[in-house]
């Protein structure tokens, strides 16, 4: 008896001690300063570490920023970039060069899960003008107006010189929008974010730090048959916007997003709103992009407009790279793209592969064409769109060689 009620005078006294310790842990916990660390990858609104090229089930934006049910993900507009190679038929890496910038596919490049553009050190020339940098850009050509827009980032190791952006900009002549106000737009650029530009500070008259974050919007108007720019210092209502983090975006991954709708534009990093801008002229179709622009003190302002310094060239520092974990898109569903004439429904490529069939004496085979369908629609929306159509035969051309 004695020895049962020492076990028992010694548990409790146990249990005493282990709920003492316990509840000072979790005081001390509620004492710690908040961490504000990069959120990490997410898929479907739940923290994953999935790497397979598309996700199972459609992924949810981070943080609270959409209301569920109204939004339809945009597989055509997004990607893990957790495939081998960079999607082609998705990614225009070889854009057209303007002002200072050279952008060549070499400096595009997929692995490990991210794309990485990198700038790098090299002499060349374009026209008359000498120029000392190359850089990357991929975009996706088939225009978007209105959605939500999200990325996953990591700044570039060179600062100041190269900027890392992610942005929407409209091209073609004849794209005209008349505003609300009158105005005829002939040009739309959303910047979702712009990372380490070190601008001029003309009250401080020093550059912004590298913490200084830039969500910005462009603009032409034709006025009087010419065009006039709008711009984040002419117009800085309208316009300008900008972030001061308390953290250095060349040192971790952080998500960025915007949503363009018809009334609004809004800005979010990390899942939470940071600014928006009533959408007076973005409307527009444009061009998702990813690019690492040239920046001070390699570049310098002419006109309005950039121009290179030569004296400034150096080696050091690169080359550097911007990496991107995913980029995603979603859109509303009243704004869920449409289907078009090259877009087929499974009826219609059936019916479509049968006549062919026919014309080429081919025994018929609906399982298998019907199957075919089935790998052709790789976001499973019920349409073998022209895009899909067209990367599945060059598959099945790779396969047979």
């Amino acid at each position: 008896m004695s020895s049962n009620w020492n076990r028992a005078l010694w548990d409790a006294s146990t249990c005493r001690l282990i709920s003492a310790t316990v509840l000072t842990m979790f005081v001390g916990l509620l004492a710690l300063p908040h961490i504000h660390a990069a959120p990490p990858r997410s898929n479907s609104g739940l923290l994953s570490d999935d790497h397979s090229s598309a996700p199972d089930t459609p992924p949810q934006p981070l943080g609270d920023v959409l209301e569920n049910g109204r939004w339809v993900y945009q597989e055509s507009h997004s990607d893990e970039f957790n495939s081998t190679q960079i999607d082609r038929s998705r990614w225009n890496i070889d854009s057209k060069d303007f002002g200072p910038w050279s952008w060549e596919p070499e400096n595009v490049i997929q692995k490990e899960g991210s794309l990485h553009l990198q700038m790098v050190r090299k002499d060349h020339q374009r026209a008359n003008k000498k120029l000392f940098y190359t850089s990357g850009m991929a975009r996706i050509d088939e225009p978007v107006t209105y959605g939500y827009f999200e990325a996953r980032i990591k700044g570039c190791d060179r600062y100041p010189g190269a900027c890392p952006s992610f942005w929407l900009y409209s091209s073609g002549p004849q794209n005209r929008f008349l505003a609300r106000d009158g105005e005829t737009v002939a040009y739309s650029e959303i910047d979702i974010v712009e990372l380490q530009q070190s601008e001029f500070d003309f009250e401080t008259k020093q550059h912004f730090p590298v913490t200084r974050i830039d969500c910005n919007l462009h603009t032409t108007v034709i006025r009087d048959g010419k065009r006039v720019w709008l711009r984040p210092h002419s117009h800085p209502e309208i316009c300008r916007n900008h972030v001061d983090s308390s953290w250095d975006p060349r040192e971790d991954y952080h998500v960025y997003g915007l949503e363009n709708s018809r009334d609004w534009i809004v800005w979010y990093i990390d899942g939470k709103e940071v600014a928006r801008k009533p959408n007076l002229y973005w409307h527009l179709p444009m061009q998702l992009t990813l690019s690492l622009g040239l920046r001070y003190p390699f570049v310098a302002y002419e006109g309005g407009e950039r121009v290179a310094v030569p004296e400034e060239t150096t080696d050091e520092g690169f080359p550097t790279s911007m990496s991107v974990d995913y980029v995603r898109v979603w859109q509303r569903a009243e704004d869920a793209k449409k289907k078009t004439a090259t877009d087929w429904t499974k009826t219609e490529y059936v019916d479509s592969e049968k006549a062919k069939w026919e014309k080429n004496g081919w025994p018929w085979d609906a399982a298998r064409v019907e199957a075919n369908f089935e790998e052709i629609d790789s976001n499973n929306d019920g349409l073998a769109s022209g895009k899909e159509r067209q990367a599945w035969f060059a598959k099945k051309a790779e396969g047979s060689q």
